[in-house]
């Protein structure tokens, strides 16, 4: 399931809960996005075949982060690029939260383990709203 945060039909950021996805594999973003989600259910035996990913260049203009709950649970607030409040959501275990654009705030809400992904290379890019 994908549920999306929206501010004047822009998409703000995404909700993604592996729960209720079909066995198979299915991207989660849009392809024009510089952060990339395939989610995947598989049975047992399944075989990813063996690869590699061709080296291209790639220029951000819009970094992009995700974080991945594996315990526990956060409250996230989306804002625009402005920093008004687009809206605030529960995210909890095995749901994933992509930040597309505008800001964020994260508050734990339970005990939490995550995982927190951006594209790189990292370097310190914070600006605070």
């Amino acid at each position: 399931m994908r549920t999306e945060i929206k501010s004047g039909g822009e998409i703000f950021a995404v909700i993604v809960d592996l729960a209720s996805i079909q066995e198979g594999a299915f991207p989660a973003t849009d392809p024009a996005w510089s952060i990339q989600l395939l989610l995947m259910n598989r049975k047992k035996d399944h075989v990813v075949a063996k690869h590699t990913h061709k080296k291209i260049a790639k220029t951000t203009q819009q970094p992009q982060e995700a974080i991945v709950v594996m315990k526990g649970a956060i409250e996230a607030s989306i804002f625009d690029e402005k920093g008004d409040l687009i809206e605030k959501k529960n995210i909890t275990a095995g749901q994933c939260l992509l930040m597309i654009r505008g800001g964020h705030e994260v508050g734990i809400i339970e005990d939490a383990l995550m995982y927190a992904f951006k594209d790189g290379p990292f370097i310190e890019d914070t600006i605070t709203l």
